[in-house]
């Protein structure tokens, strides 16, 4: 009686999910699999990009372990996506990618535990295996007036020979999946909506007026709570990065853990065992993360390191990092690593002007050393750049801050009316980063492109000329004589409006 009062209702009110309506053993396995302590709404879009990227048993089979943990990333609980790949390498290779339709065999896959199985196999195979997860144990709870605690094994093994009892011969998985149904949208946890559920007239808890107080558990234990220092060691435009070794967030990539640090000393003694020369450089702040049984505490520091080599793990760049699994628990980290490692353009505002004019004295310095007289180096002091500053403010043109991490490590001037980059100078901190780069994209970006635009560079420098050419720039006749002593120059170089072609 159960079981058709169920399915009548389930026939009518049975939710529309991605991975439902098939009998494929694979994608109902890989859907099962994501939904163990994971939300629904959460696994539909990665369960369509997992199938997308691994459409059959073969795909996932063969696939290297960080794809398989690149395409599982924010979904937690990893150990769930490094047995998914061991298993499907057992169906490939053992079973010639075909399914076992056993039971048994379905659970000695690894991480196939009683629930998946039960579920693998009366979706797929409508073997009659009840598929006691959460939602199952509330209903079964409620409906047969179970008031024991449902985490005792003799409970669980009452409430499964209930289930037992109830399942019909057909249509096992369609039962299974109303019983899922019904307790994630009418016998919730806390209060049910008993008026909605077709198995009212069954219910014991209902009857007894105790459907809230149902099902019995004991208190959880709360979760250890963890004292975590994350140190974000950058060096040129990259950080560094290490593969976990431990068993929580095994093979996943992570930024400088010290487990346990009580002062900054701490830390500075694990990047020494790393081999890393580096000076904390910024307080980031605090992050938490929740696990099962645990919870980072974290607290997040930016390092600067002198020099890329290092024992373990290894430098990336931001390309690199984004290819590369992370776990979850490092979001906020990555976070602060975007960005620390992105350029920033900021308008200039009047309070800015004496710092940024004498970052632009020591970049322009910087550049012209090799190229100028002393005499025409001594005149471009921090008051002389102030005074072009506010020339070119009062020209119209923008005056943009270039910032990188915590620094202010460059200076650019667009003109808007010319459609010009006039200047850019960089501090040595702000080169060999990808800002100069980053700072020519943004002016591209930035100014109009049906017009074409002009660059100013210094004749001699090849390295600047080079980068301009990546974007399409190319040298004209136009010269400019800056310093009469030593021939110091300057030219324009031109970038086509967009559509026209260059001659």
């Amino acid at each position: 009686m159960l079981s058709s009062f169920l399915l009548a209702w389930y026939d009518v009110h049975r939710r529309v999910l991605p991975f439902r309506g098939t009998k494929d053993p694979y994608r109902i396995w890989v859907s099962e699999i994501m939904l163990q302590q994971t939300r629904t709404e959460t696994v539909a879009g990665y369960y369509t990009r997992f199938l997308e990227r691994f459409p059959d048993v073969f795909a996932l089979a063969n696939a290297p372990e960080q794809d398989v943990l690149k395409c599982w990333e924010g979904l937690g609980y990893y150990s769930r996506a490094r047995n998914l790949h061991k298993a499907a390498q057992v169906v490939a290779n053992q079973y010639d990618g075909q399914f076992p339709a056993s039971l048994e065999a379905l659970r000695a896959l690894p991480g196939v535990g009683d629930y998946t199985a039960a579920a693998v196999a009366s979706i797929a195979f409508d073997l009659p295996s009840p598929a006691m997860d959460g939602n199952l144990t509330r209903v079964l709870t409620r409906v047969h007036g179970v008031r024991e605690d449902v985490d005792t094994p003799t409970v669980k093994r009452r409430l499964l020979a209930l289930a037992q009892e109830d399942m019909p011969q057909t249509r096992c998985g369609d039962f299974n999946q109303a019983l899922m149904d019904l307790g994630a949208t009418v016998c919730v946890p806390g209060t049910p909506d008993c008026e909605a559920c077709p198995l009212r007239p069954l219910c014991d808890a209902y009857a007894q007026g105790d459907a809230e107080d149902l099902p019995v558990k004991a208190a959880a234990k709360p979760p250890k709570e963890i004292s975590m220092a994350v140190a974000l060691i950058t060096c040129r435009g990259t950080v560094w990065m290490t593969q976990r070794k431990e068993a929580l967030l095994n093979n996943l990539w992570v930024y400088q853990l010290t487990e346990g640090y009580e002062t900054q000393a701490d830390i500075d003694k694990a990047l020494a065992a790393l081999g890393i020369r580096a000076s904390c450089a910024a307080d980031l702040g605090s992050a938490r993360h929740v696990f099962t049984h645990r919870v980072w505490n974290m607290h997040l520091f930016h390092y600067e390191a002198e020099e890329t080599r290092c024992r373990e793990g290894r430098f990336v760049t931001l390309r690199e990092m984004t290819a590369l699994p992370i776990p979850t628990a490092m979001k906020a980290a990555r976070e602060q690593v975007v960005r620390l490692l992105t350029p920033r353009f900021e308008l200039a505002q009047e309070a800015m002007l004496p710092a940024l004019s004498a970052v632009w004295a020591e970049s322009w310095k910087d550049s012209h050393t090799a190229f100028c007289s002393a005499e025409f180096l001594q005149k471009h002091t921090p008051a002389y750049m102030e005074e072009k500053l506010r020339a070119h403010l009062n020209a119209g043109r923008q005056v943009y801050a270039v910032g990188l991490a915590e620094k202010t490590v460059g200076v650019m001037i667009l003109d808007p009316w010319a459609n010009e980059l006039n200047a850019l100078y960089l501090l040595p901190d702000g080169q060999g980063r990808g800002v100069g780069k980053a700072a020519v994209q943004f002016a591209v970006e930035t100014l109009e492109k049906a017009r074409p635009m002009r660059v100013t560079v210094l004749q001699n420098n090849q390295r600047a000329i080079a980068l301009y050419h990546q974007f399409g720039f190319t040298q004209i006749k136009e010269v400019r004589i800056l310093d009469e002593k030593t021939g110091l120059a300057e030219e324009d170089l031109i970038r086509p409006a967009q559509g026209e072609k260059t001659t």
